[in-house]
């Protein structure tokens, strides 16, 4: 979902750099409501690869935080995914 949030962005002519940038732009076209959230999900993902090993329940904690916010980052994944198609589709077909 990064790549392609950076992709828009790039298509957009907007900065990439650094990625609270494109952050900004999407939460800006509303496929993401928060940018704050996203950095969360975020750090989610990164506490996963320091946890696993060294305490079970902190992980098991984690985890729960992880499949609670699927349903945000699908939503996310579909606005993204129709954005896409509405604004890009429209251009290639004259």
């Amino acid at each position: 979902m990064g790549k392609t949030m950076k992709s828009v962005a790039i298509e957009e002519e907007s900065p990439t750099s650094p990625f609270c940038m494109v952050l900004a732009l999407m939460e800006k076209l509303g496929i993401l409501e928060s940018t704050e959230r996203w950095k969360e999900i975020r750090e989610l993902r990164h506490a996963v690869n320091h946890e696993y090993k060294e305490d079970t329940e902190a992980l098991h904690q984690i985890l729960e935080k992880m499949v609670a916010s699927a349903p945000w980052l699908f939503s996310g994944h579909e606005k993204l995914a129709l954005f896409v198609q509405n604004t890009y589709q429209k251009q290639s077909n004259p």
